[in-house]
């Protein structure tokens, strides 16, 4: 359980931690962390970060002590507004609420299984030529812009723009340096963006379907244009490389571990190996809050308005609740991950996730191509700090 109690000692400092380490191997600086300085600031990044499981899920449930809302960030100027990941209370809930319908179970069942099916039999089929590729560039990533464009509602003129828009969001909202050359790209984005969104709202109007720009734009009392914007380009800022980065390291769990893949074909247990896969790497390493009241957490105080990194990445790997964590197990007892995030911000998308990952792709794929094994000729390496995944994933498909 979180200690809380009255306290009032300093945030102590980690001067050891380098951007470089977080990039490379975050996970072996989490674990000394969990283990000497669960709460600490890390010098490097400017930040507090929270690596106990317990602690991050207090972070994202405890109203109280923790909120969202930070107008100091350079997201609401790379974003082009201020998302709904940035509101708390009445204000988060009713913009969550425009889009919520899209992710309902009943156009799961309606809508989005077959669609999911035909876009997975599509992205695959581009592969049924081939004897080697690298997964990551030829799978995941034009999979995932595929799922994201049909369950946004949005027509970008390839695959490549929803990436370039990503990173273009992502880079702007990192820049707390507020350049303005940085703010370029994002500028750019955003006016593409905008005239995309806009060029489809009269087709959602005359059509209307479960998607999210057609559920905003077709409500009773829709979000003001600019809002219904804002909030579709979070989805696309996460969505897009979150996707791409948690297939490829699923796929990429199961090659390491054939015993595994073979029980999720016998079994069609493929549920396990998705949800295992968020958890052994977690797309999205970590998240802001920020601290609404002072409160003492294991014996330090977390001063009144101060932004902390809630690393669920860590989290995910906490020893008191996984065992090895280090490895891909799809066997583990049943736990849960925090990788979709925790309380009034929790990820809508995580459920269409599984759904495309465990019902569509893992089992089409490895039908298609049983004998795929990975490439031992080339290693496969995992990059990233707040976003994290393969940088490739070389098999050979026959």
């Amino acid at each position: 359980m979180t200690e809380i109690s009255a306290a009032r000692h300093e945030v102590p400092v980690d001067s050891d931690t380098t951007p470089e380490m977080l990039d490379r191997d975050p996970a072996s600086v989490y674990r000394r962390l969990r283990r000497e300085t669960p709460v600490v600031r890390i010098e490097a990044i400017g930040r507090i970060v929270l690596t106990k499981a317990d602690d991050t899920y207090l972070a994202k449930t405890d109203t109280q002590h923790f909120h969202s809302s930070d107008s100091r960030t350079a997201m609401e100027r790379a974003f082009g507004g201020n998302t709904l990941m940035r509101k708390d209370g009445p204000a988060h809930l009713d913009e969550r609420n425009a889009m919520v319908e899209t992710f309902h179970a009943r156009h799961i069942c309606d809508t989005w299984r077959a669609r999911f099916q035909a876009v997975t039999e599509l992205a695959v089929s581009a592969l049924r030529d081939q004897t080697r590729t690298d997964l990551r560039q030829t799978l995941a990533a034009p999979l995932s812009a595929l799922y994201l464009q049909h369950v946004l509602g949005i027509q970008p003129d390839d695959q490549d723009q929803l990436f370039s828009w990503a990173n273009a969001l992502i880079t702007g909202a990192m820049n707390s340096g507020f350049d303005p050359a940085v703010f370029a790209l994002s500028d750019r984005a955003n006016d593409e963006m905008n005239r995309c969104f806009d060029r489809m709202i009269d087709f959602h109007r005359e059509n209307p379907n479960p998607s999210v720009l057609s559920v905003m734009v077709n409500a009773p009392n829709p979000l003001s244009l600019s809002q219904i914007r804002t909030n579709l380009k979070i989805c696309i800022g996460g969505a897009v490389v979150e996707s791409r980065d948690a297939i490829s390291t699923t796929i990429h769990g199961l090659l390491r571990n054939p015993d595994q893949l073979n029980h999720c074909i016998e079994s069609d247990r493929w549920d396990l190996a998705c949800k295992e896969g968020l958890r052994w790497v977690a797309p999205i390493q970590a998240s802001p809050r920020i601290v609404a009241s002072e409160i003492a957490l294991r014996g330090v105080t977390l001063p009144k308005g101060e932004t902390i990194m809630v690393v669920q990445g860590s989290a995910n790997h906490d020893e008191d609740y996984w065992q090895d964590p280090h490895l891909f197990n799809i066997h583990r007892p049943l736990s849960a991950n925090q990788t979709f995030g925790l309380g009034p911000h929790r990820c809508m998308g995580g459920d269409l996730y599984r759904r495309l990952v465990s019902d569509a792709l893992l089992p089409y794929l490895f039908r298609c191509f049983p004998n795929m094994q990975a490439d031992p000729s080339r290693a496969v390496e995992f990059r990233g700090f707040a976003f994290r995944g393969p940088t490739s994933l070389p098999v050979f498909l026959r």
